[in-house]
């Protein structure tokens, strides 16, 4: 499982019974998934470039970093961004 392109993926693994973790990883990233419930919202469609902003921003995210997408206006950088956070919450 070292192919890099399963390593990219936003993959969950659940914890141990006792300590009832659930850890989101990408690539080196390791997150704790907080349980934060965002109501029944649809979800955005992946694209080759959703993905890849998914893993720069949670490789910035694993860097204590901060993330700003640029570009132009309408080409969903916002919703990418609100779906990466439904995705970690």
């Amino acid at each position: 499982m070292h192919s890099f392109e399963w390593q990219k993926q936003l993959r969950y693994y659940v914890g141990s019974f006792e300590a009832q973790s659930v850890v989101i990883r990408q690539v080196k990233c390791n997150f704790l998934y907080q349980y934060e419930y965002f109501g029944n919202q649809t979800r955005l469609v992946q694209t080759a470039l959703t993905d890849l902003v998914f893993l720069t921003m949670t490789q910035s995210l694993h860097f204590f970093y901060g993330g700003s997408p640029q570009g132009p206006a309408g080409t969903g950088k916002t919703e990418t961004i609100k779906d990466l956070a439904k995705a970690l919450g």
